[in-house]
């Protein structure tokens, strides 16, 4: 959506009729799928917002009974607040995510971005809040949605047979497919931190998933790492990397020896993981981190080898399951990451440029890397 639409100025308190007035046909068009109203495409505008200022209020409930924590508080937050309340820091595609639910405005209103919502729905949405069905509902959400992120960020990718039985597994509950995909397919839209595929899903960084998944398949005799309740979870958190040992040495190595500041070298160590997670090759790792740190002799070359070595060998990979490749040594020692001797700069052509986690995308759009060409 353009921007500029998203931020219009606004009355801070309207109704949901007035409210609807603003938006587009396209945008109301919009809210009539989101809502999956059917039969209703060939209305006229006024026709289509009288259609809409019937159905949103019965539709909140349901719409609410799909959603998760995060932006169930945003809501109440809003409703709490006498119906609108600054712009939170969010990205432009959870913005259209909360207009196409019709009961969110965005705008502008004496200079300053605000949501609000419709001041005739106020008190029913507050009334969602001491709702134990829809408290029940958002719990459940909450927790599917957080162990999905958190299982996929070790793992990689999925099918989703496989994800209902580790939710089982880790809940204590069985695993309705249909409830779970509709949650999980609406909560993507708003967070954008999984793909959905024939394959099953993925984490947001993973290029190729049948690849993931017949790394996978080769390691029939490779559980899956029983990780617990608690790092699925905190692999959920956004931004997330398990700063290990050997993350931790490489980290006091660089700051020692080159000429760089912690949160730089955080960022740039956290990348490496990111890298070395996906199955990016020696060559590759070593040209990432030597190219951003030079290295004046062979000394400090082989110095910071040895350190990226170590890391590579206590990094958990999608294609070992969730393993580090120093836990399989006695299984699998095929997959032990062998570092070849490397001279410094060798061609250029090939190491192929990777891209960091809070990159911009290279094709110049001024986007996050994930939100733009990642999978293109």
């Amino acid at each position: 959506m353009n921007e500029d639409k998203q931020w219009k100025e606004i009355n801070s308190k309207q109704t949901l009729k007035e409210g609807l007035a603003n938006y587009s046909k396209d945008e109301l068009t919009e809210i009539r799928k989101f809502l999956n109203i059917k039969n209703a495409s060939s209305l006229k505008k006024a026709e289509l917002i009288d259609l809409l200022d019937e159905t949103i209020p019965e539709s909140l409930q349901e719409v609410c009974q799909i959603w998760d924590k995060e932006r169930f508080q945003l809501l109440q937050t809003i409703a709490k607040n006498g119906g609108f309340i600054p712009a939170p820091e969010l990205e432009p595609e959870q913005y259209s995510y909360l207009r196409a639910t019709g009961f969110v405005f965005t705008g502008t209103n004496n200079g300053k971005k605000i949501l609000a919502v419709p001041t005739d729905i106020i008190e029913q949405i507050k009334s969602l809040q001491t709702n134990f069905q829809v408290k029940a509902a958002i719990k459940r959400n909450t927790e599917w949605i957080q162990l999905t992120h958190g299982l996929l960020y070790f793992y990689g990718t999925l099918k989703i047979y496989h994800l209902a039985e580790m939710l089982k597994e880790y809940t204590g509950e069985s695993i309705h497919i249909d409830d779970y995909l509709e949650v999980i397919f609406d909560a993507n839209e708003y967070y954008d931190e999984l793909q959905l595929g024939i394959s099953g899903l993925s984490y947001w960084r993973v290029e190729d998933p049948e690849s993931v998944l017949r790394e996978h398949e080769m390691r029939k005799d490779v559980p899956y790492y029983p990780f617990t309740k608690k790092q699925v979870l905190q692999a959920a958190e956004p931004g997330y990397v398990e700063k290990n040992q050997m993350y931790k040495q490489l980290v006091a190595h660089i700051l020692k020896n080159y000429e760089a500041g912690r949160e730089e070298v955080e960022t740039i160590v956290a990348d490496g993981v990111d890298f070395i997670q996906e199955g990016v090759g020696p060559n590759e790792v070593i040209h990432y981190f030597n190219d951003i740190f030079e290295a004046d002799s062979k000394k400090q070359l082989q110095a910071m080898i040895d350190k990226v070595s170590r890391l590579m060998n206590h990094t958990r990979q999608w294609d070992l399951k969730g393993h580090m490749p120093i836990e399989l040594s006695n299984v699998d020692r095929s997959i032990l990451r062998q570092l070849p001797n490397y001279e410094g700069h060798s061609n250029p052509a090939e190491a192929q440029v990777k891209v960091g986690r809070n990159d911009p995308c290279p094709c110049g759009s001024g986007k996050k890397y994930k939100k733009c060409c990642l999978n293109k």
